[in-house]
């Protein structure tokens, strides 16, 4: 979630700092299966954390050199069936300041679980803070309407 300016600690020097163009994200797994590690600490947001869980960074950290794509909102029906996986939602996004609450307060609560690739990853973090409901059309699924229902159906037999 995309924040602007946000005033973050400098681990080093103990201060509050600015920092511009912060988000706010659900931070997993590397491809490897291993948590994702930023070394050494980032000049621009200080960012050295080890620990899997919601996180402030840049965005340069965010993206770490990868294509950033715009996760639509309250497309049709039809539109959802036949996009591509992890794309969009039928779902209406809350108001920005909305958004940006939610994902103010799983960063400073530490509240929105551990993460798991198939049941509480960085898709369900945006979607939770985007729409007040936790979602995800992984491309393990599928696209679309099968897609959305062989998740629900997996999921409901995890809880």
């Amino acid at each position: 979630i995309y924040v602007g300016t946000a005033n973050v600690k400098n681990p080093r020097t103990g201060k509050k700092e600015q920092i511009e163009n912060a988000v706010i994200h659900l931070l997993g797994l590397d491809k490897n299966g291993k948590a994702k590690t930023y070394q050494p600490q980032c000049p621009k947001c200080f960012h050295e954390s080890h620990e899997l869980g919601v996180v402030i960074t840049c965005l340069d950290c965010f993206h770490e050199g990868n294509t950033i794509h715009r996760y639509e909102y309250e497309v049709s029906l039809l539109s959802f069936t036949f996009k591509s996986s992890g794309s969009c939602s039928t779902f209406t996004s809350s108001e920005p300041d909305v958004v940006i609450k939610r994902a103010y307060s799983f960063l400073h609560k530490k509240n929105f679980g551990e993460y798991s690739l198939l049941f509480n990853n960085c898709e369900h973090f945006a979607t939770k803070c985007k729409t007040g409901t936790a979602l995800c059309n992984q491309i393990l699924f599928g696209t679309g309407v099968p897609g959305t229902i062989a998740y629900n159906v997996a999921r409901g037999f995890t809880k």
